[in-house]
This record gives C-alpha cells, sequence and structure tokens, in this order.
C-alpha cells in the first residue's frame, strides 16, 4: 500500500470523525464563498444595469459616503452636456420605501424627456402621460412580487399612484425598480431641485485621454466626483463596510474549519502512538510520517473543499428566495468566489496538520512502542 492509500485507510478507519471534520470544513467553505460573493454580486447587479441603460459615467457627490446617499443640483446638467465629448446627460433621482406588505421599493426618478424614459422597455401598458403626475411604471419582479397588474395602485410614501406600465429589463437590478417622473419624486421625498447623480453618455471612440479629460472638466464644473460604472463602490461607505464583515467572518469560519483538521489529527496521532513507533521502527523516516500526516490533512481538505463549493452555491441560489435580495440581485458565485476561499481553506488545512505531523516525530519508536 502506497502512503497516499494509508492515509486514506487511517481517515477511514473513524468515519464519524473524519466526515464532522469534512462537514466543518464544508460549511466554513460554503460560507465564505456566499458571503464573499455577496459583495461582488452587489457591484456586478448595479453595474450590469447600468450598461443595460448604455450609462458610460456617473457624476455624484463629492466627498458622498455612498452612491444612494448623495444629492447634487439638477442645475448642474446643462453645464455638463456642454463639456466636449459628452453626448447625453440625465438627472436621476433615487430614493427607498416600503411598500404596504412590507417590502423594500427602489424609487428612480426620471425626467420625461429623458433617453431612459423614452426608452423604457415597457412590456404591459404604457408609459405615463406627460401630464399625468399620478403613473407610475414598475419592473416585472416588482409587478410579481407585489401581484400588481396594469390599473392598480401603489402606495409610495403616503402617495397613491397607478399602474401604467410594466418594464421588462435585463438585469435584476433594473427589473426591481419603480420609476416616475423625477420632479414628482423629488415633491414626495422633500428633496426639489436635487438629484443622486448624473448619468452621462459619451461620444463614441473616445481615447483614454480623452476620457480622462471628460473627468477632469465634470469635477471641475461642481462639488462632483466622476467615475466608471464600477469606480462607484471604490468609496462607497457601505459597499466597504460590507466587504469587511464577509471577510472578517469567512476568515474566521475558515480558522474553525482550519481547527477541525488540527483535532482531529491530533486525536489520530494520539491514539496511533503505537502504531507510528511500529512503522518508524520498520525504517519509515521522519519525513515519511510526516508526510502521511499531511496527507491526512489534505485528504480531509480536499473533501471539504468539494462539499464547500456545493454548499455555497446552494446558498447562493438560496438568497434568490429572500425578497430583500432576490429581488434585487441575482447571485452566481464566480470563479474567484470559489477559488479564493477554496485556496485559503487548503492552506489552513495544510497548516493544522503541521503540528500533529510534528508530534508524530518527536518521539522515539523505543518510547512510542511503550505507550498504550
Amino acid at each position: 500500500m502506497n502512503i497516499a492509500g494509508f492515509a486514506a485507510r487511517n481517515l477511514a478507519r473513524r468515519p464519524a470523525r473524519t466526515l464532522l471534520s469534512i462537514l466543518g470544513i464544508g460549511l466554513a467553505i460554503g460560507s465564505a464563498v456566499a458571503l464573499l460573493g455577496l459583495g461582488r454580486t452587489l457591484i456586478d447587479g448595479v453595474e450590469g444595469s447600468l450598461e443595460e441603460r448604455g450609462i458610460a459615467m456617473i457624476a455624484t457627490q463629492r466627498g458622498g459616503t455612498d452612491i444612494f446617499g448623495g444629492r447634487v443640483r439638477e442645475s448642474l446638467g446643462p453645464g455638463l452636456a456642454a463639456i466636449p465629448g459628452v453626448r447625453d446627460v440625465e438627472g436621476e433621482l433615487f430614493a427607498f420605501t416600503t411598500s404596504p406588505q412590507g417590502r423594500l421599493l427602489v424609487v428612480a426618478g426620471w425626467s420625461r424627456h429623458s433617453r431612459a424614459w423614452r426608452d423604457a422597455p415597457v412590456a404591459a401598458g404604457s408609459l405615463p402621460g406627460n401630464d399625468d403626475r399620478r403613473a407610475v411604471l414598475i419592473g416585472d419582479v416588482v409587478a410579481e412580487t407585489l401581484g400588481l397588474r396594469i390599473g392598480d395602485s401603489l402606495e409610495v410614501f403616503d402617495e397613491t399612484f397607478r399602474i401604467a406600465g410594466i418594464t421588462r429589463y435585463t438585469s435584476a437590478l433594473n427589473r426591481g425598480l419603480v420609476v416616475m417622473p423625477l420632479d414628482v419624486l423629488q415633491e414626495i421625498s422633500f428633496v426639489p431641485g436635487q438629484v443622486t447623480a448624473f448619468h452621462l453618455l459619451l461620444d463614441p471612440g473616445l481615447t483614454p485621454a480623452q476620457r480622462a479629460d471628460v473627468r477632469r472638466a465634470i469635477e471641475a464644473a461642481g462639488p462632483l466626483r466622476a467615475s466608471e460604472a464600477r469606480e462607484l463602490f471604490t468609496q462607497d461607505r457601505d459597499i466597504q463596510v460590507l466587504n469587511a464583515i464577509a471577510q472578517a467572518i469567512s476568515m474566521i469560519a475558515l480558522l474553525v474549519g482550519g481547527l477541525n483538521v488540527l483535532n482531529t489529527l491530533l486525536m489520530s496521532v494520539q491514539e496511533r502512538t503505537r502504531e507510528i513507533g511500529i512503522i518508524a521502527a520498520m525504517g519509515w523516516s521522519d519525513a515519511r510520517i510526516v508526510a502521511l500526516i499531511m496527507l491526512e490533512g489534505a485528504f480531509l481538505g480536499l473533501a471539504g473543499c468539494v462539499l464547500g463549493g456545493a454548499i455555497g452555491i446552494g446558498i447562493a441560489r438560496g438568497f434568490r428566495h429572500i425578497p430583500s435580495i432576490g429581488d434585487y440581485l441575482r447571485f452566481d458565485p464566480s470563479l474567484e468566489n470559489l477559488l479564493l476561499p477554496i485556496g485559503f481553506a487548503m492552506l489552513i488545512c495544510l497548516a493544522g496538520s503541521a503540528y500533529p505531523a510534528a508530534r508524530a516525530v518527536l518521539l522515539s519508536p523505543a518510547e512510542a512502542l511503550r505507550r498504550t
């Protein structure tokens, strides 16, 4: 029997302990995959919603701590539209509220003259008329979640609106939007003349240097910060906090998985002291004994990684059934989300094997054989 078969046999001799260790590692990795992927999914979801609408650059409040909480003056829009390289500028206001059923609603205010309003993919019903201040568009996810149809009423900030149309976007975030005219949302949310951000469409074919010039011109036009879609989150406090919490919890979970390996192998070495003494007396070198124990740890880690990947994907799919997440995001773990925690877990498992392996070779064969 080769050394790998010997290591596998040793683990199979104590199936309950081995399975519990694998389960512990798998749960740790699955939690890490889910938590690390959640922040990435939020970024991808917002980026996808902007790309679907053709938005190339965004201007938000300079110094704002999060992208949805800032406010800038709507009157800055014409100045931004005059910047060379800028094809169009659209102000958008975001607000958050809850429906009478207790579901989170993401409300967006768009100008009736904007491209976003004109090009909204209305799958049922129609765009509200120019004089209709009490009509809204809702995404198909909102309609399905709340059981709403064309002509039904929806309460937003204690105001009642009629559903004029149901949109069908591709990105999950856009599918969860309630859209109303910008001036109406400004009025009912008490922020007249303000928007959350300006969405900028740029001339096609701009070089990186020209895009950089556009950014500098935007930031010189007022208290604004210009960003590409993904860059929005580099200074977003909420995303930073979410990622920090996810990383901290993931690290703790993976360390607990490593402690499971340490405990399992330490108990195994303690119980097999005589056996280790016998193989040492038979001529096994210290290096080979250490390799045997480390292989057992690696086998535990590999089995835990396979299980953990499956658990992580299962948790990800479970997120879709949580209304506050699944209505706005579609979480599918990427290869990076899987490889990072799995690689870290394998290192921890091998580190957890090191101490039991060292213990296994500290005793001389004669002393080990005397132990019962």
